[in-house]
């Protein structure tokens, strides 16, 4: 099948796909090409390295950008992108060709609809689809959204919402106000979107459709496959730092807009402190107080893998730490 022009006149709301990449260079162009094929109005590739993407030469703009975070680069494809809606890409995932007919047609269907995120179908290095051992996947049904009570913000963010940047779609006009909140947010802007759905979008949208195949390799999502023991833990505190300030920049703006004491506010919190407990303990510099600390914040505050850590980290963190890797090396496996 031809890869359609982008810029070609559809029915519905124009769309630009927004692809971000740093350093990484293996599976760019496939990730640009999908998004052409699925009939993008337009595709922003936002990347710190430059050199033609092979296949689809002329079919892009290009926008250097030297930041590294996740926020940061969305934050640039967004103000640069010039269709009604946006939806964003890694650049190590592809996109099923269904994705944006079926965002035309939400998008279309309701104009207050702001913020729209989907599941997705994990896929190894070469683009087979897998099985993985993620519990977090395993358990989230976006159709509960119906029935969820608007309170309990643990599950709806760990039982509810398919989550993923490569599934988040919004509509530009929305988003912009957003842009630089989006890159404080850093690495969690899969999560700053929701969290801006629920601070000020009339309306969003979360369903089971899954329209994105999400790689996983060594090098993207995994601080397991491919590490030792002590580059394991290395790498997963590396990233637990990273997300514990981009959920205290979430709590912030949740408490600014909430109060300090509103449900989302309280759990954002929560999920900043869990991540930064998790830092030391990969770092081996947690402690039974802290684990104590993190307990007392409640358990509808804090991740469930978070909660049963910092229990057992009271105990002996010791023991926590080491059940930390071998639950690490289960979570990632593939099948």
């Amino acid at each position: 099948m031809p890869l359609p022009r982008a810029g070609e006149p559809v029915d519905g709301p124009s769309v630009t796909a927004v692809v971000t990449a740093h350093d990484r260079r293996t599976y760019l162009a496939e990730a640009v090409a999908s998004a052409l094929n699925a009939g993008v109005d337009e595709v922003v590739v936002v990347r710190n390295f430059a050199g033609p993407i092979e296949g689809v030469e002329g079919r892009y703009r290009d926008i250097p950008c030297a930041e590294d975070e996740t926020g940061a680069k969305e934050a640039v494809g967004l103000s640069s992108a010039q269709s009604d809606v946006v939806a964003f890409l890694d650049d190590d995932d592809v996109w099923d060709v269904a994705k944006v007919p079926h965002v035309r047609e939400l998008f279309a269907s309701d104009p207050t609809l702001d913020y729209y995120c989907h599941a997705q179908l994990p896929v190894d290095s070469s683009g087979h689809p897998v099985t993985a051992r993620h519990r977090e996947w395993a358990r989230k049904d976006p159709k509960r959204l119906a029935s969820w009570n608007r309170r309990d913000f643990r599950t709806l963010f760990q039982e509810i919402w398919p989550g993923n940047n490569s599934s988040t779609v919004v509509r530009r006009s929305w988003a912009l106000d957003w842009a630089p909140a989006l890159r404080e947010a850093g690495w969690g802007a899969d999560s700053f979107w929701l969290t801006a759905a629920l601070l000020s979008a009339p309306r969003w949208h979360l369903d089971g459709a899954r329209l994105t195949r999400l790689r996983l390799h060594d090098v993207n999502m995994s601080q397991t496959r491919g590490a030792t023991r002590e580059e394991f833990f290395h790498r997963a505190a590396q990233t637990s730092v990273r997300f514990a300030r981009s959920w205290r920049v979430l709590s912030r703006i949740a408490s600014e807009r909430t109060g300090a004491s509103a449900p989302l506010a309280k759990y954002l919190r929560g999920r900043a402190a869990g991540s930064e407990f998790l830092a030391h303990l990969e770092a081996g510099a947690a402690s039974r107080a802290g684990a104590i600390h993190v307990l007392g914040l409640g358990p509808g505050n804090l991740d469930r893998s978070v909660l049963g850590t910092a229990w057992t980290a009271a105990v002996s963190p010791g023991l926590a730490r080491r059940l930390l890797y071998w639950s690490g090396q289960r979570r990632w496996k593939l099948e």
